[in-house]
């Protein structure tokens, strides 16, 4: 099974964008949001998880759900394959109804044959 990283700050190097600016609330946040996500798809904890020191490289494997805002000023990432934009708002509030939507037509499309 596909595992999920959710990225809704990144605390290290040059490109810092952050959900309150306050690290300790915004790691409560990313990683209430992922035991949101995966009680709400009936999944284990292990197979979501927060991704706080991420270094902007994608691992084919992974699903990764990202903060909109990051996507906005990351093109390369964007484009990728194994990206789903998630809400900054619904990250913020641990709402995951949108991100399930999402996560589900992208699995569907992942799944599809071409």
């Amino acid at each position: 099974m596909t595992k999920i990283k959710v990225i809704g700050d990144i605390l290290i190097g040059k490109y810092q964008p952050t959900l309150t600016g306050n690290p300790t609330v915004d790691a409560a946040l990313v990683d209430r949001f992922c035991q949101n996500l995966a009680n709400a798809l009936n999944l284990d904890r292990t197979m979501i998880q927060a991704e706080h020191h991420w270094d902007l490289q994608l691992n084919p494997e992974w699903i990764y759900l990202i903060d909109s805002k990051i996507l906005q000023d990351t093109d390369r990432i964007r484009s990728a394959h194994n990206v789903v934009g998630i809400n900054h708002t619904d990250l913020l509030r641990g709402q995951t109804k949108t991100t399930e939507q999402k996560l589900a037509s992208f699995l569907t499309a992942q799944s599809s044959p071409k």
